[in-house]
């Protein structure tokens, strides 16, 4: 009887010990993937760390926009090298920028297109 009992108490501890794991999970696939183009991967690797890639791509900001997220994330740990971080501003705004939304709701373009 003693070798049940240390069998339900071992079971129990490796369940418990598993408790913490079991509520997380894998971000679930991204419903809009990022946009393919050279910038990709690099955009990918500095900001899905914390969060999917539809939290992204369901943003459509003006350049100006992107480039203060650019600096918000910079100081909340994302790695955003500085020599890259012209061409994060180009692939952001050519791909989600305001003219890519497809809601009513997006920030319009300056009339001087200065963003």
């Amino acid at each position: 009887m003693s070798n049940n009992r240390l069998s339900r108490i071992s079971l129990t501890l490796l369940l418990f010990g598993c408790a913490p794991w079991a509520g997380t999970q894998a971000p679930s696939a991204p419903r809009n993937p990022l946009p393919r183009g050279p910038m990709q991967a690099k955009i990918k690797a500095a900001c899905t760390h914390c969060h999917n890639a539809s939290r992204i791509t369901e943003q459509h900001l003006t350049r100006k926009q992107w480039s203060g997220e650019l600096e918000k994330m910079d100081g909340l740990g994302a790695v955003i090298p500085e020599a890259d971080r012209e061409q994060f501003l180009n692939y952001l705004t050519k791909n989600l920028g305001p003219e890519n939304s497809q809601s009513k709701s997006a920030p319009k373009k300056s009339a001087s297109g200065a963003n």
